[in-house]
């Protein structure tokens, strides 16, 4: 996909996408102020996520990309417009009409894990609660057969990172930044989600541990097919793992296509002042027996890149 303008005036965002898992038309979301005044956080968003694909929402911060986020994971509503998901049928249907499971088809990755962990609970347990979110004690947890739970809650451990004899049984506080991060990511996946919302997941971490995480992530894309939104403020973290960038600017998106094509040539200002500020270790000047390279990163690695 190489078209790279705004939606409305170009072919809707993810269109061509197979089998969409998630659509979303002309997304508004408004925020009441003093005196009857409005502030839209979101403008007339749409766009398509089709099976497996990585969708990348960047922007600065109050540009909106975190309002759209909730409102895909289902923590918000929009003022107006509408997320359709597929229904019993197939087709996508509104989110009131989706299939039983609600819910748990989206699944959220926050920026601060520790805030979304319950530091009373042994990891194997918070895992083991998005496999069986019914059972909320001890006791109906022993009927239906602890060992099995656990044995399942460590699969999903593992998958992310974290080997059970380590783990299993330390509790959030015992946890570095990365290892909550992963527990997060094992209880997401426990949960068997079409689509996965990951807001600033890595921001918060080290580079080194950012680096591990952001693999674990294109891992996990390629071997389970979930559909991810992956929203950062950092353009070479989000071109790094999305199939299709979005750039939103107040609220809207100025600018969406391939992320190599969007790196190597930005249309909109707002896209291109993004870029320039990714750190280089060439913005002091380039050695003088080197040409002048472009007047923004040439190592920002896109998707299938590496």
């Amino acid at each position: 996909m190489a078209e790279t303008a705004a939606p409305g005036q170009a072919a809707l965002p993810g269109a061509g996408a197979p089998g969409p898992v998630l659509a979303a038309d002309d997304l508004v979301v408004e925020y009441p102020l003093k005196h009857g005044k409005k502030l839209r956080a979101v403008d007339q968003v749409s766009f398509r996520l089709g099976a497996g694909e990585v969708l990348g929402v960047v922007g600065e911060s109050g540009s909106g990309k975190s309002t759209l986020g909730k409102v895909v994971a289902g923590f918000l509503n929009p003022t107006s417009g509408q997320l359709r998901f597929p229904s019993g049928t197939g087709d996508l249907a509104p989110r009131e009409q989706r299939k039983p499971r609600g819910y748990r088809d989206i699944q959220m990755i926050f920026q601060e894990s520790a805030m979304a962990l319950n530091p009373r609970l042994p990891v194997w347990r918070i895992v083991g609660e998005a496999i069986a979110p019914n059972l909320t004690t001890f006791s109906a947890w022993k009927r239906a057969g602890v060992a099995d739970l656990r044995a399942r809650a460590v699969g999903y451990l593992e998958r992310a990172g974290l080997p059970a004899a380590a783990f299993a049984d330390k509790h959030a506080a015992e946890l570095s930044g990365g290892e909550k991060q992963r527990v997060a990511i094992a209880r997401a996946l426990a949960a068997s989600p079409a689509v996965m919302v990951c807001d600033e997941s890595v921001s918060a971490l080290d580079v080194s541990i950012r680096a591990v995480v952001l693999n674990l992530f294109q891992r996990l894309n390629r071997e389970t097919g979930i559909a991810m939104v992956f929203i950062s403020h950092d353009i070479s973290v989000v071109a790094h793992l999305a199939d299709q960038l979005a750039v939103m600017y107040h609220g809207r998106i100025v600018e969406y296509g391939d992320p190599a094509s969007i790196i190597s040539g930005p249309q909109d200002e707002y896209t291109r002042r993004l870029i320039a500020a990714v750190p280089t270790l060439e913005r002091g000047g380039a050695p003088a027996d080197r040409e002048p390279g472009p007047p923004y990163p040439a190592r920002i690695t896109t998707r299938g890149a590496i």
